[in-house]
């Protein structure tokens, strides 16, 4: 499985055949089965389908969205000057300046969403993933994130999408990957839109994850 610099790639597949899997295995989470990973840059933001932290603990959207720019901070909640204007232009970017000292878990569903896709974007990744990025959340909030990675796009970036459903961005996606249910991790249509039609009840479904990977993925500039 090779993916090139600037392509818009969307995962489908049933549940249990290995999409977010595959995502972790990319970022290096989980150990790779078989084969090998390459990508041509460690700059990788990662979406993925909930908040990883509970809401027991307050916590601003510029604090969380600040921990996006370091892996360790001595201190993850004390912001610097110059993040706080990254944090406000990738604020200005998702169109939410104005709950920028909320409290991110008094946010609806989708409002979250958006800022978990600031806090992947405020390192300027050169590879985008994103897991289920328009489950649970309104038509609105779709529509935003179909702009927000439009614009992305345009910068020549990779993203990699994980879903049930292409819905509203199916027009930004360059090429389908459907994984196989027999041989979890196997490749059973790699090519453009729409999905042929008797992969129709594999590609869309209600949602999950798992994989055994033997496939090579490359990021190769295009």
């Amino acid at each position: 499985m090779d993916i090139n610099q600037g392509e818009f790639v969307a995962i489908l597949g049933a549940n249990g055949t290995g999409k977010t899997t595959l995502l972790k295995v990319i970022l290096g989470l989980l150990p790779i089965a078989h084969g090998s990973v390459s990508t041509n840059s460690d700059n990788i933001g990662y979406v993925p389908q909930r908040l990883p932290i509970q809401g027991g603990v307050p916590i601003s959207v510029a604090e969380y969205i600040s921990t996006g720019l370091r892996v360790k901070k001595i201190n993850p909640f004390w912001i610097k000057s110059f993040e706080s204007k990254l944090i406000t232009q990738v604020l200005n970017t998702i169109g939410l300046i104005n709950i920028k000292n909320s409290n991110l878990y008094n946010l609806s569903a989708g409002q979250q969403r958006r800022v978990m896709i600031a806090r992947a974007l405020i390192s300027n990744p050169d590879i985008l993933l994103l897991d289920e990025p328009t489950a649970g959340i309104d038509s609105e909030s779709q529509k935003s994130l179909k702009d927000i990675l439009s614009n992305y796009k345009k910068n020549l970036k990779t993203i990699i999408l994980v879903t049930h459903e292409l819905e509203i961005l199916e027009p930004l996606v360059d090429r389908v990957i459907v994984l196989g249910t027999k041989v979890r991790g196997s490749v059973i249509y790699d090519g453009g839109l729409p999905v042929p039609k008797h992969l129709n009840s594999i590609a869309h479904h209600s949602h999950e994850e798992t994989i055994n990977t033997k496939s090579i993925l490359g990021m190769n500039n295009a």
